[in-house]
């Protein structure tokens, strides 16, 4: 498990660096949001940061050792890699989850069908990725998964909100929509491999239903 841990490591670093970045671009327009938002919103990127910096380190020490799980706890969480990406879906109306995608693919122009195209991919990925595992080639399908991870950190998103504002005028789109799947797929490669398997599991949990509201309080106009 050692080529794994080596590609948490850097799904870790690329996932902390984007979101203190965030974190900061936030703190300069907390204006443009409700007073509530930016504070929660920093607060909660420092603890999942705290999380997943532990569960890596984790990652690391177990790599000579580690065995890939099975069973019930391999299930939730080859169950829960998908939903995420229906979770994070909901930051764009829960597109291409809906019934009328088609027309909303019309309505949009060629950076956000492409989002749309990579988030429908990552779903099925991670599915394949989940047979894959099952069929017994785990450490294959762990690879894959992070391999997976860093492949959606190409700029696929040129909504015009202040998420986006920096990346946007720097070089015309935001490569931030994915950063809850990376850290989806590090709690989900911590339970495969026996770190803390039930705390990672709950972990992964809480990182969907954490984006799902972030979604929805975009969707209702509650958060911008």
């Amino acid at each position: 498990m050692r080529v794994q841990s080596g590609f948490a490591v850097v799904v870790f670093l690329a996932a902390a660096v984007l979101s203190m970045k965030t974190g900061w671009d936030l703190a300069h327009r907390a204006g443009l949001f409700p007073s509530w938002f930016v504070p929660c919103f920093v607060a909660g990127l420092a603890v999942l940061l705290g999380c997943a910096a532990w569960v890596t380190s984790q990652i690391w020490q177990v790599r000579g050792s580690a065995r890939p799980a099975t069973g019930s706890l391999a299930t939730a969480v080859w169950l829960l890699l998908p939903l995420s990406f229906i979770c994070t879906s909901a930051v764009h109306q829960l597109c291409p989850f809906r019934p009328d995608v088609v027309e909303a693919w019309r309505s949009v122009g060629p950076v956000l069908r492409f989002n749309f195209t990579l988030t429908l991919v990552g779903f099925l990925a991670v599915a394949a990725l989940g047979l894959l595992y099952r069929s017994g080639r785990r450490g294959l399908a762990l690879v894959g998964l992070m391999v997976l991870a860093l492949a959606l950190l190409v700029p696929n998103d040129d909504c015009p909100n202040p998420f986006n504002e920096w990346w946007l005028a720097t070089i015309g789109a935001s490569p931030l929509m994915f950063v809850p799947n990376l850290y989806a797929s590090l709690f989900a490669l911590a339970a495969l491999l026996g770190v803390r398997p039930r705390w990672s599991v709950a972990a992964l949990a809480a990182t969907c239903f954490a984006t799902l509201l972030l979604g929805l309080g975009h969707m209702t106009r509650v958060i911008w």
